[in-house]
């Protein structure tokens, strides 16, 4: 195309003052920054959501089988059969889930308890984030706690002993109080460290403990699942249903957590609203460059006037320099928000002191950020180019 080449070759041909190859430089600069940051604010962000899954799939599974009616139900009810027969389905176990009251010497406090069998290290990843003891250790009869709640309960290392309390449905008292409360000594096996919320509530015994403990032998609060990282999670979770029927209610993990995902997504869309907002202010450095250019090139600009060249042809010209000066900048900014984000992922730059589980500050890039950065910045350079050369063709009358 004719004004491409115009447009490339007054991009790198001498200006008759050098500051307007200044003013070009600082256009391509103001337009580098924003891009690398939205880049880097984007991949952090994407790390920071997967790292938010990541602690949750802790306690959330894939796939939860709850009662639609009621907390508990017996264990030999649910037809194991059925959940076997649905492909995608990686691993089961069963779980008891209540809240109970933790109790050291001096200290004490409230917090959920989770009974589970061996399957459940099968099914959701709780080895790794044990940072003292065992996870193993729940099976001989210890308690896992989160590292908050250790603290709280002034627990100062492995096998010190914790009373758990829980109510005793089947001995309820007003005259004798104390009668209607179950209680269960037993060790500390590990402490794990997720997140806050997690670190000071959590308890995880063996599922027959749990099962003595609240009164409810033979019975679970639900049945967790692990799929396969290809199976499709909606048809999963409608098939279970429908195999189940309404006695159950199939719920995926972002059902579970559907306020927190439409945080999540409501974040994601501010930042790149206000990266929008800021490539914006950034492209008016274009403005500049452009007018200087035009005003450089009055000769040039006459000249080919008068060789025929239309209005059209002139306003695409110092439009396609506009947009090279932006082109430029999106590719520094491109190249220096992926290298920096690739070199977070791999290296750990940015780390995080005091973290127990990750030693540095999450980072995942994708290709749909890089693309989605990239078009906001070009469109933004092209319009604001386009809305210059107009303005100010307009404003020339000899042109």
């Amino acid at each position: 195309m004719l004004w491409l080449q115009f447009s490339r070759r007054y991009m790198f041909s001498p200006k008759s003052h050098s500051v307007i190859n200044i003013i070009a430089m600082v256009s391509v600069i103001a337009v580098a920054i924003p891009t690398a940051a939205m880049i880097i604010l984007l991949a952090m962000f994407g790390g920071l959501s997967r790292t938010i899954e990541s602690i949750y799939s802790m306690v959330d599974a894939d796939i939860e089988i709850v009662a639609s009616r009621g907390q508990t139900f017996p264990t030999d009810k649910i037809d194991y059969s059925k959940i076997d027969s649905v492909d995608g389905i990686v691993s089961y176990t069963p779980y008891l889930e209540q809240s109970v009251i933790a109790a050291t010497e001096a200290r004490r406090t409230t917090l959920m308890l989770r009974g589970v069998d061996s399957t459940y290290l099968h099914t959701l990843p709780l080895e790794q984030f044990v940072v003292r003891g065992s996870a193993h250790r729940i099976f001989q009869g210890d308690v896992i706690l989160g590292v908050g709640a250790a603290a709280t309960l002034g627990i100062p290392s492995i096998d010190y002993e914790v009373e758990l309390y829980a109510l005793n449905r089947k001995q309820i008292s007003t005259l004798l109080p104390s009668s209607g409360i179950s209680r269960k000594r037993c060790k500390l096996g590990g402490v794990i460290s997720a997140n806050a919320e997690l670190d000071a509530t959590t308890a995880i015994v063996d599922l027959n403990t749990a099962q003595q403990l609240l009164n409810y032998e033979g019975r679970i609060s639900g049945v967790a699942l692990r799929l396969d990282s290809k199976a499709n999670v909606t048809s999963v979770e409608q098939q279970l249903q429908t195999l189940l029927g309404e006695e159950y209610n199939v719920r995926t993990r972002s059902e579970k957590s559907a306020s927190m995902n439409a945080l999540l997504r409501l974040e994601r869309f501010v930042i790149i609203l206000i990266g929008a907002f800021i490539a914006i202010v950034a492209a008016f450095a274009i403005v500049g460059s452009v007018v200087m250019l035009i005003t450089d090139k009055q000769r040039d600009i006459a000249t080919l006037r008068s060789m025929g060249a239309t209005r059209s042809l002139i306003s695409n010209i110092f439009v396609g320099e506009g947009f090279l000066l932006t082109l430029i900048g999106c590719i520094i900014g491109l190249v220096i928000g992926v290298g920096f984000s690739l070199g977070q992922q791999h290296y750990g730059w940015i780390t995080i002191p005091g973290n127990m589980v990750f030693e540095s500050y999450p980072i995942e890039l994708t290709v749909t950020d890089v693309v989605t950065v990239a078009a906001i910045i070009l469109f933004t350079g092209w319009i604001i180019s386009l809305l210059t050369v107009r303005s100010k063709l307009r404003s020339e009358k000899h042109i």
